[in-house]
This record gives structure tokens, C-alpha cells and sequence, in this order.
């Protein structure tokens, strides 16, 4: 009879897989928290363009909204997602 449980077997390659889904879910944390602070700053642009102050970035009303329904759509099942490098684009 054998002292060893190989029902506790814990291979590298679960080891590699754990450590993969706690990293996603660290990049997933910190692009959920710029998609909400970048939900207020389009907010803002759109007032900015609306109110033709002359501090507004480039880019158009229209722009910015395409932007924002990037924005509001980059989440868990996006393309890319959570790497911020295929994070949307400002206009």
C-alpha cells in the first residue's frame, strides 16, 4: 500500500494555470477601474464639446461617443481583454 494520495497531485501544469487565472484576474481588477474612471472623463469631454470650452481634446462629439460604447463594451469576453494594450483608443 502506498503513502502517497494521488488525488492530491498537484502538477506544474496546474500550478502554471493558477498562477495564469490569478494574473487575468489582477489585469481585470485594474482594467474594470480605468474603464469607470474612463467613463467619467468621456463624460466629461461630451460637456466640454457641448460647451465648446477651449480646454476640450481633439476629436468630435460623435468621436467620443463611438469611443465611450468601446469603452462601456471593454469587459470580461472583449477581444483582447483584460490586456490593456488592446484597451480602446481616446479619439
Amino acid at each position: 500500500m502506498s503513502n502517497i494520495n494521488w488525488d492530491m497531485l498537484i502538477t506544474k501544469a496546474m500550478k502554471d494555470e493558477a498562477a495564469a487565472k490569478t494574473l487575468e484576474a489582477s489585469y481585470a481588477a485594474r482594467q474594470e477601474a480605468w474603464r469607470a474612471t474612463e467613463m467619467t472623463f468621456i463624460a466629461e469631454q461630451l460637456i466640454a464639446l457641448e460647451d465648446g470650452a477651449e480646454d476640450a481634446l481633439p476629436g468630435s462629439e460623435a468621436e467620443w461617443r463611438a469611443y465611450r460604447t468601446k469603452v462601456r463594451n471593454w469587459r470580461e469576453g472583449a477581444d483582447g481583454y483584460p490586456f490593456e494594450e488592446n484597451a480602446p483608443q481616446r479619439p
